[in-house]
């Protein structure tokens, strides 16, 4: 039996995806290793959103190498596909779409041939009809509803090596998360390089949720941009039962001059009211988001503009991110240019702040009630089983693995709280 394994860089998209191609070497005979191990195909998944993620990509490949013959996928196999076929060892690249085409690259190599270059144009492809059929050994699921994005914000590549957005038949959506709930999981999550651009017809994302609302699984949404949602997508999915209240918010900047220099399409004023009625219409929900710090012609009053508004909206967690330049970017060429050291300074003054807001938010929930899918066993609360709750606060208590329970938060270690089962 041909052996294959699989490495995952990146997104909850690309984990989707890798999840996708396992399946297909699995249904032709295939046996999927853990990397590492020799095999007779390697298939590495990229990520180039950031130069730190094109660094760990190529690091990756190259120990890839010494263990079967490479094919490099995703997003940066896109970008740079024969600068990636050139590094010693790859054998195949296949980019961000016809990702059911890799069974016939893989045997294509078997038979002897190299240098094959599986990329294409992606500026007018329609969406992958990728499905998976079961989530694997996991409790945790996730679903990729939207491929692509629109909306070019100046500092950003995806749109360039994802394409434009396009969606999942809402039908399609339902029978694929039918068939993964059946299949043992407890939560699903919905993915997307911009899942709240989704539409199919006249079927947004409020209308996905609802729809699988119907099943008896935890639903968990992936990063949402409100820049195209509103107060009815607030009101229609705060009736959804299963919908965890847990909402990653991209702010990147609260200074508006920074954000119109992003192109983001949204004001700070804005950003905090959909905040508010975020909070208005769920229990202590969770708000995480991502910052960037050091974006171009960032001046000290518009850090603290940003360090201002972080405090204020009183986020539960924040990703942290010093500006990366990427080629073929607006952003890329954008001057002034700040000096990495003060660009890192601030990212650690943003994380510090950050750390504080999390514990904030953690001692807020201590008496309270909250729904836990048990995962593992506690690195933290040792004999405990430890899981995320629907509010994704770690959470540890007397409980079976691969349940969900209702659990009264107490104590607080290592940003792992204890919880006792009702």
């Amino acid at each position: 039996m041909k052996k294959v394994s699989f490495y995952t860089l990146g997104c909850k998209v690309n984990t989707y995806d890798t999840t996708y191609m396992q399946e297909l070497f699995l249904n032709d005979g295939f046996d999927v290793v853990d990397f590492g191990q020799p095999c007779d195909i390697v298939v590495v998944n990229t990520c180039t959103v950031t130069g730190t993620a094109d660094k760990k990509s190529r690091a990756i490949v190259r120990r890839a190498a010494k263990n079967g013959k490479v094919i490099v996928a995703g997003c940066m196999a896109q970008k740079r596909a024969e600068q990636v076929l050139a590094m010693d060892g790859v054998n195949a690249v296949i980019g961000t779409d016809d990702r059911s085409k890799i069974v016939t690259v893989a045997k294509s190599i078997l038979s002897g041939e190299s240098n094959i270059n599986a990329t294409h144009d992606i500026g007018s492809c329609g969406f992958e009809q990728m499905q998976v059929k079961t989530s694997g050994n996991r409790t945790r699921s996730t679903i990729k509803i939207q491929e692509g994005c629109n909306c070019f914000c100046s500092y950003c590549i995806i749109p360039y090596v994802r394409g434009r957005s396009r969606s999942k038949k809402l039908n399609v959506i339902i029978t694929e998360a039918t068939a993964i709930a059946n299949g043992g999981a407890k939560e699903i999550v919905l993915t997307g390089i911009h899942i709240a651009s989704y539409e199919d017809g006249d079927y947004g994302l409020a209308d996905v949720v609802s729809s699988l609302d119907k099943l008896n699984v935890r639903i968990r949404l992936g990063s949402i941009d409100l820049g195209v949602l509103g107060s009815e997508f607030v009101r229609k999915i705060s009736t959804a039962k299963n919908l965890c209240p847990h909402f990653h918010l991209s702010l990147q900047s609260g200074s508006q001059s920074v954000l119109q220099r992003m192109n983001r399409n949204y004001t700070p004023e804005a950003f905090m009211a959909f905040v508010t009625l975020l909070r208005e219409n769920f229990d202590k929900p969770a708000i995480t988001t991502d910052i960037i710090t050091g974006f171009p012609g960032e001046t000290e009053e518009e850090f603290a503009d940003t360090m201002s508004f972080a405090a204020n909206a009183a986020f539960a967690r924040i990703h942290v991110f010093p500006f990366s330049a990427r080629e073929g970017t607006k952003a890329f060429d954008m001057i002034p240019k700040i000096p990495t050291n003060i660009a890192r300074k601030r990212a650690n003054e943003l994380i510090a702040l950050g750390e504080t807001l999390e514990s904030n938010y953690l001692m807020s929930m201590q008496g309270k009630t909250d729904n836990v899918l048990f995962e593992e066993e506690s690195k933290v609360f040792k004999g405990l089983a430890e899981g995320y709750s629907s509010r994704y606060i770690r959470v540890a208590a007397n409980a079976q693995i691969n349940e969900c329970k209702q659990v009264v938060l107490g104590d607080i270690s290592n940003k792992t709280m204890q919880g006792e089962l009702i």
